[in-house]
């Protein structure tokens, strides 16, 4: 079984920034950065929005 990478590993593997991810969901840079420490807190929508920016499948990163 292969290791899962985390939304902050694919925000880097992706070369874009707190910043950049922050902007593109209309929130602080402070939240998105407390979203990668625990994204289970990120709601839904956020969160389905945050797969479309960094092109992967949701399951990739929300769930177990």
């Amino acid at each position: 079984m292969s290791e899962r990478l985390t939304l902050r590993q694919w925000r880097l593997a992706r070369e874009i920034s707190i910043d950049q991810m922050a902007k593109a969901l209309e929130i602080h840079p402070n939240t998105y950065s407390a979203w990668e420490q625990e994204p289970e807190k990120i709601p839904v929508g956020k969160a389905v929005k945050i797969t479309q920016l960094l092109d992967v499948h949701f399951a990739d990163i929300f769930l177990p």
